[in-house]
């Protein structure tokens, strides 16, 4: 049984693609909306209360970064590190594009001296599972999310999901593998701090 604020496929298409010769009128868009409001409020799900303060708390955060706003110079940037400033960096690297055909991995370097490597990269899927013996690995998310599976020298295993603005340091010895989970490629400040010469 069709009820009133049943909507079909095909009234769907026809609508998104406008095939239908039939003008729609106010009571249609009138029900329409009705049945979305019926379909959302009997599929809504409270989100957890941890989900509520984590989003207070990311919103918290960025005013803060406006309210402190500086501008970094690219050809003096500092040290990255869990005090990094998400807005700074993303303004900093605004116009440093990848190539439009590059395949699952782009860096491309801001600076390369005897204490650090600095990059900003691009992944689209993943990056490899890696270990670094004698530098910090440490990057932020400027944009898209990913999933980090990292094992300590120990054995103990962890995953760090990230999004934009989160920053993690990968100590010396971990083992560790990226994994992109959002539809765009991830885009992140990349620093490689050198421990030994």
């Amino acid at each position: 049984m069709k009820k009133q604020y049943d909507i079909t496929n095909q009234e769907i298409g026809e609508w998104l693609f406008e095939t239908s010769v039939t003008p729609i009128d106010e009571n249609t868009v009138n029900q329409t909306e009705d049945a979305l409001i019926l379909f959302a409020a009997a599929h809504s799900v409270a989100p957890p209360a941890a989900l509520r303060h984590a989003i207070l708390d990311k919103i918290k955060d960025l005013n803060a970064q406006r309210a402190n706003h500086q501008q970094l110079d690219v050809n003096q940037l500092p040290l990255l590190n869990e005090e990094s400033k998400w807005l700074e960096w993303s303004e900093a690297v605004a116009g440093i594009e990848p190539p439009a055909d590059f395949e699952d991995i782009h860096m491309h370097t801001l600076e390369s001296n005897e204490q650090r490597d600095l990059f900003v990269i691009w992944v689209k899927e993943f990056v490899p599972e890696e270990v670094h013996h004698d530098l910090l690995e440490s990057f932020m998310i400027l944009e898209g999310s990913c999933v980090c599976y990292i094992t300590d020298k120990t054995g103990e295993t962890r995953t760090v999901r990230l999004g934009e603005g989160d920053f993690i340091t990968m100590q010396l010895e971990e083992t560790h593998d990226i994994h992109v989970t959002s539809e765009k490629p991830a885009k992140a400040i990349l620093q490689w701090y050198k421990l030994a010469a």
